[in-house]
């Protein structure tokens, strides 16, 4: 068993396709599949099985996918440690929603930069749930999270959210009140909002919409669903709609909040960062001090 074979098999492991995972690590797909009959026929059990047009790991697949991103997190903390910093070898994966990537994905890789700036970090758009059964399969070193962590994880808080009603210079409202006059919640109800269509902003609270606004107190007109943040950007960018947007995203943006009265709900979120064992890696480890 060796480690490129390992890798390989990883690679095919995560996203269940051959030939896509061949182009996500610059090899060819004979390559990879050589690897992963090898693997087998030492292992003597199959690791993936037909399912329609695709493939699908077996039970014993799944094992080994948990064991092969354990020995390679080995593998590269010892060269790290033996080699220094500079060595180039480590990958660091990351795992959350993309808003959250946006802001405090970043603030992570300026971190990771300045300790290690040889690393290479990979991003994984997943929901909050997926990225906590990665960071806990070792499919990730690190999840972004507005949900409860679960007891067999380590947890940092990074930051307290608030939600805010946002606009662009271009809308209507800020044209006649402008950004600092306080807009009573009825004139802001006359307009259209932009609202997401799935959980793309986190954790919010049962008793508020999908985007944290209390839609059972003040019913909006939502014109406007979409799937993607940068559609949702743009549409209030554009001054086509109001959107209901977490203060990091608003500011990152370059969208403008609105102060409002005669509503006294707001939607609220804290954000962690989570590992599954910081001292299982040394270089892990020296990171999550300084985070």
């Amino acid at each position: 068993m060796e480690i490129f074979e390992l890798k390989y098999f990883l690679a095919v492991a995560q996203i269940e396709n051959v030939n896509r995972a061949a182009q996500q690590i610059n090899a060819s797909a004979g390559s990879l599949s050589k690897a992963i009959s090898r693997l087998e026929v030492e292992l003597q059990t199959p690791l993936f099985f037909k399912a329609g047009r695709g493939i699908r790991l077996t039970p014993e697949g799944v094992l080994l996918k948990k064991k092969a991103a354990q020995i390679l997190q080995l593998e590269e903390d010892v060269r790290l440690e033996l080699m220094g910093k500079e060595a180039g070898s480590l990958n660091i994966y990351i795992s959350s929603e993309e808003i959250l990537q946006t802001s405090y994905g970043i603030e992570l890789l300026r971190t990771i930069g300045r300790y290690y700036p040889q690393a290479r970090t990979q991003f994984l758009i997943r929901g909050e749930q997926k990225a906590i059964e990665q960071v806990m399969d070792g499919e990730a070193h690190l999840a972004l999270i507005t949900l409860e962590p679960p007891s067999d994880v380590v947890a940092k808080v990074l930051a307290k959210v608030e939600f805010n009603t946002c606009a662009s210079k271009e809308h209507p409202l800020l044209k006649k009140y402008g950004a600092k006059q306080t807009i009573p919640i009825e004139e802001i109800l006359k307009h259209p909002f932009v609202s997401p269509d799935s959980a793309i902003l986190g954790k919010i609270a049962k008793a508020s919409s999908i985007d944290g606004w209390r839609d059972d107190k003040f019913a909006r007109k939502i014109k406007y669903k979409v799937c993607g943040l940068k559609l949702m950007e743009n549409l209030i960018r554009g001054g086509l709609a109001l959107g209901y947007l977490p203060d990091y995203f608003i500011e990152g943006a370059g969208l403008i909040p609105l102060k409002i009265s005669g509503c006294p709900y707001s939607c609220h979120q804290t954000v962690r960062v989570i590992t599954k064992d910081p001292t299982a890696l040394g270089w892990l480890n020296k990171l999550w001090d300084q985070l």
